[in-house]
């Protein structure tokens, strides 16, 4: 008997790319899985969604401040709900290939705790025509790809994911924690696709200063670890520069999008450090 696989997918408003997600979550090679919908009370189609592909569906809101991203909250929370022996979780922008699934339980089953699925991007536009470039430098690096496919039981064992680091080191640290355990991480033949839609530079300097907000409590953390994984000039991109040379104006477009986003980035970091001062001269 197939093991149970439980997918946590956090929304919020998310019904315009979450039936293609939803769509190829049915459509898997492996069929016994259950789809699990955290939901911030959404105002859009995403909960009719979420009942026409009979996801469980849960209501949750995090209380946190304002700008500041709340899916690791949804995840732990849809973890907590779920029953599988193996636990994803994914975006709503995700398209998942037909063997995923069951390319991430079989390697499980060859002694894998924890799998990174690789990822790949697709839309309209230079700007996502940049993103995609930047995803392909990625694969197979360490620093950057963290596994988002684990046994339960291991989730449990590391005490899942760290709410307070918020968006970005989440997902490293959960990557981190399971090296420190001595788990098995394997990774994927088979790539997840992000739509990104028609991506625009703002929307991404936004997500960037919004994730600038929160990068410097990974820091805090995990000092040299950060320093590896945040710094601008990657080995990624120095191991792909036939990739950039082959496509000169997504290259182009790229360092104009880095640069934006680690400008918004550092701007982000920042504005925290302005506010943790104000809070601290205001309880004085």
């Amino acid at each position: 008997m197939n093991d149970l696989v439980s997918i946590i997918i956090p929304t919020r408003n998310s019904g315009e790319l979450l039936e293609n997600c939803l769509k190829s979550v049915k459509q898997q090679t492996y069929k016994n899985i259950e789809t699990i919908v955290v939901d911030g009370k959404s105002i859009d189609n995403t909960i009719s969604l979420a009942k026409k592909y009979k996801c469980k569906l849960y209501f949750f809101v995090p209380q946190v401040k304002k700008g500041v991203f709340d899916a690791s909250y949804k995840r732990n929370y849809g973890v907590k709900q779920s029953k599988g022996k193996y636990v994803y979780w994914l975006d709503a922008d995700m398209e998942l290939p037909k063997t995923l699934i069951e390319e991430a339980v079989s390697l499980c089953k060859k002694g894998a705790d924890a799998v990174i699925l690789p990822e790949d991007s697709f839309g309209t536009g230079i700007w996502a025509r940049a993103k995609n470039l930047e995803r392909r430098c990625y694969w197979g690096d360490d620093t950057v790809e963290c596994p988002r496919f684990l046994k339960h039981s291991i989730w449990n064992i590391i005490g899942g994911i760290d709410e307070f680091l918020g968006a970005g080191g989440d997902d490293l640290d959960i990557h981190q924690k399971v090296l420190e355990k001595g788990f098995k991480v394997d990774r994927t033949k088979s790539i997840v696709m992000h739509n990104e839609g028609k991506l625009k530079l703002s929307k991404l300097i936004n997500k960037h200063f919004m994730y600038g907000r929160d990068t410097i409590k990974y820091f805090y953390k995990r000092p040299k670890a950060s320093i590896v994984s945040y710094f601008p000039i990657r080995r990624a991109y120095l191991r792909n520069f036939k990739l950039f040379l082959k496509r000169p104006l997504d290259a182009c477009a790229f360092v104009v999008m880095r640069t934006a986003e680690y400008s918004a980035g550092f701007l982000g970091i920042l504005y925290s450090f302005l506010d943790e001062a104000n809070i601290f001269k205001n309880n004085k």
